[in-house]
């Protein structure tokens, strides 16, 4: 999807990868949480165009610690992120992104990739939601506290 695009619906949340993974690992703390927001009716869920490696990577690491079927795992994350898949992949302008990532570790001292996620959900979603209410969902406290800082609401 263009970032371009507009979506109207009652909250956008843009989903990191540290939670999305969940929803795919029974055995993970999370796991209801992340799938009960990727069966909410009334929310759009986007993420990165990263997080589709990152989630994959995490899978194919969980299957081979014997924690799942590498091949069902990987085959329900892509169909999630197709196109009738309640995943939305947004992209960024590389500079742009890169540019705020950049700043947000300098800033904050957060790791690498989280700030990555928040310099992509502070670009793309705004672009997209127009009025409509937008939050971020993380497992990870300090991204969320910085995601707070921008004025997300969290998930």
């Amino acid at each position: 999807m263009q970032s371009s695009t507009r979506i109207e619906t009652a909250l956008i949340v843009y989903a990191d990868s540290s939670l999305l993974v969940r929803a795919y690992l029974p055995d993970e703390q999370d796991h209801a949480r992340a799938c009960a927001l990727l069966r909410d009716r009334d929310t759009v869920v986007v993420t990165g165009t990263w997080t589709r490696i990152e989630v994959a990577g995490a899978l194919v690491r969980a299957a081979r610690a014997h924690r799942g079927d590498q091949m069902l795992m990987l085959d329900s994350w892509e169909r999630d992120t197709g196109p009738e898949g309640p995943v939305t992949v947004l992209s960024a302008p590389q500079e742009a992104l890169e540019a705020d990532a950049h700043d947000l570790v300098i800033t904050y001292g957060i790791r690498a990739v989280d700030a990555w996620h928040l310099a992509c959900a502070s670009i793309v979603v705004p672009q997209i939601a127009g009025d409509e209410p937008v939050a971020f969902a993380s497992r990870d406290k300090e991204q969320a506290e910085v995601a707070a800082a921008r004025g997300f609401t969290l998930v």
